[in-house]
């Protein structure tokens, strides 16, 4: 059976740090099942992020990082609270990829440069 996740942030550019996560499994919305430290910040997930820095000549530089859990790593730090929604290891891994897909890092969109 395939589960409909939606995971989505609200940040958006030029504030993509500053939202709220909502959560919801085959309709229901379980958003208040994300721990407080978690509703308004990045979920740490596995991807590939952009920071900035200004260089030499005072101009914006993006690089390219990899930083967070894959799957089974992510899912065992934060089963704490994702076994409140479920103990379907499945549907775990489907909330982990559709928290993914809207995962970030503070700084990465350059909107606070």
């Amino acid at each position: 059976m395939n589960n409909n996740i939606e995971a989505n942030w609200s940040g958006s550019y030029p504030c993509l740090c500053y939202g709220d996560w909502t959560l919801k499994v085959n309709g229901v919305d379980v958003s208040d099942k994300i721990p407080e430290d978690l509703k308004s910040s990045s979920m740490h997930t596995y991807g590939t992020y952009q920071s900035w820095h200004f260089n030499d000549d005072y101009m914006e530089e993006f690089e390219d990082y990899e930083d967070g859990l894959d799957c089974e790593n992510w899912i065992e730090e934060n089963n704490y609270w994702l076994s409140n929604i479920t103990q379907d290891e499945k549907v775990k891994q489907q909330i982990f990829y559709a928290i993914q897909d809207h995962d970030f890092r503070t700084g990465s969109c350059g909107g606070c440069i």
